[in-house]
């Protein structure tokens, strides 16, 4: 008999059709906060096809959809100040887009600390490049996103994790976040944006219960 030689084969795990949709979603947000749409990103979001579900008056797919329309009536440089003004800028921010600051009134507090400790358990790090600490909202979606379809090199895991990530991290805070958006006379796009993102929790927190 001849003698065969094997070698380990990595496969991806599989991740249904809705963890994708999940996962896009949330990397669409972390990049919305990260920093303001360009052109080409406005342009996407603008040809994007609407939700599809059973029911579109669902207040998921309504919120998508005004999120296409606000992307089609502004333009990147209008964004761009909008961003700026809302986020940014020296001193305080007119609206804080970390946890510790929703939940404590200041930055650098417990929240992070714990935080970091579920970073730590999770066997995940900050990037030496990222500037804004890891409680920003845009860096909890990017963490959602990997826990939910994993890496090149990084499974994903289970819902029960991803649920206790986003129970101790996201939702303590993310509907506080909404309203000091949405309630700015200063926002236009985002107050859109922020209203996709309070909808969009509020059906993850909704999901987990029956997963």
């Amino acid at each position: 008999m001849n003698e065969v030689s094997q070698s380990s084969v990595a496969f991806r795990a599989y991740v249904s059709a809705e963890d994708h949709g999940r996962a896009n979603l949330y990397a669409l947000i972390a990049r919305l906060f990260s920093s303001a749409p360009d052109s080409a990103l406005l342009a996407a979001i603008a040809s994007a096809a609407p939700l599809s579900t059973e029911d579109d008056g669902a207040p998921l797919p309504m919120a998508w959809s005004r999120l296409i329309a606000a992307a089609t009536a502004i333009d990147a440089d209008a964004v761009a100040e909008e961003f700026e003004t809302l986020f940014g800028g020296v001193g305080k921010a007119r609206v804080n887009l970390h946890a510790s600051h929703h939940l404590t009134g200041f930055m650098m507090e417990k929240p992070l600390a714990e935080l970091r400790d579920s970073f730590a358990t999770l066997g995940l790090s900050r990037l030496d490049s990222q500037h804004a600490t890891e409680d920003h909202v845009a860096s909890l979606c990017e963490v959602m996103r990997i826990l939910i379809i994993g890496t090149a090199d990084r499974a994903p895991v289970n819902v029960a994790t991803q649920r206790v990530f986003f129970d101790d991290h996201i939702w303590p805070w993310i509907e506080k976040l909404e309203v000091s958006i949405c309630s700015s006379e200063l926002a236009n796009f985002y107050r859109v944006v922020g209203e996709l993102v309070g909808t969009f929790f509020r059906v993850e927190r909704a999901s987990f219960d029956v997963r």
